[in-house]
């Protein structure tokens, strides 16, 4: 919650006690913080939080618009429960418990423990990300804004350490192709190849029935002529607009077959 003019003297007063123990519920050994960038928090998701739990950050504790100097000196951050399409890549791990409504210390990025729900070890989980309202933990995320440096292993919510820091680029993975319908085209018509498309470590297959021409994917084919089938590719993953994930092609090696040109003047007459 941004402040306002009821609360701004709870907020410069806040700013003016010791923070050690501050916001603090119960004891418990002092992190090491060489390792990490830490701010100040206030804990408006309207419960007592403890050490390495996860909140969004909503805004800054002072609104600049009110009292610029103080945004600038007694810099905050006011955070909440996380909420899913809104705290991806904006939220904190608290570096010690912090008691609702008060201030204390949360990492914002370098690397911090934290606790990760993996659902599925399929795949060797790299990143991670909120966990929808979640504030016990973090969940595996293919695009998620920390990365994972370690995990306990297995399934289930374990401890890890993370690397907070800047949303993870895009990640494109390599692919296998295996054509399983469609045909090559010809002088009047394009190709129409389909695929099933594997993972290139694993040999999972990722999707079935797959026309790389057809939206979300990428791939370009010319207007008419015969097609080669692909076997390899390059793919990502991307929001599907109703809180899941689709795969994306983005290139195939499909090719243009050119046979081979009749002998000019084979078969004629001397």
């Amino acid at each position: 919650m941004i402040c306002n003019q009821r609360n701004q003297r709870f907020c410069e007063n806040a700013f003016r006690v010791t923070f050690f123990g501050a916001g603090h519920i119960g004891q418990g050994s002092q992190p090491a913080f060489a390792q990490a960038s830490i701010v100040l928090v206030r804990n408006d998701s309207g419960a007592d939080r403890q050490r390495f739990e996860v909140l969004g950050v909503d805004g800054p504790v002072i609104d600049p618009s009110y009292n610029e100097e103080e945004f600038k000196n007694r810099m905050a951050l006011a955070c909440v429960s996380p909420a899913t399409d809104t705290h991806e890549g904006r939220f904190v791990v608290l570096a010690e418990p912090i008691a609702s409504g008060k201030i204390g210390r949360a990492f914002t990025a370098g690397v911090c423990a934290v606790k990760l729900n993996v659902v599925d070890e399929t795949e060797e989980p790299r990143f991670a990300e909120i966990a929808g309202s979640t504030t016990a933990n973090l969940e595996v995320n293919r695009r998620g804004s920390a990365g994972i440096l370690w995990r306990v292993g297995g399934t289930g919510v374990q401890w890890a350490v993370v690397r907070l820091g800047k949303p993870i680029p895009l990640h494109v993975f390599p692919v296998t192709l295996s054509q399983t319908g469609g045909s090559q085209g010809d002088e009047s018509y394009p190709a129409s190849w389909t695929y099933e498309v594997y993972d290139v470590e694993t040999g999972e297959s990722l999707e079935s029935g797959v026309d790389p021409t057809a939206s979300p994917h990428k791939w370009k084919r010319p207007s008419i002529g015969q097609m080669i089938a692909a076997t390899f590719g390059y793919a990502h993953y991307e929001d599907d607009g109703s809180g899941g994930e689709q795969l994306v092609l983005g290139w195939i090696n499909e090719m243009v077959d050119q046979e081979a040109c009749e002998t000019s003047g084979s078969g004629s007459g001397g």
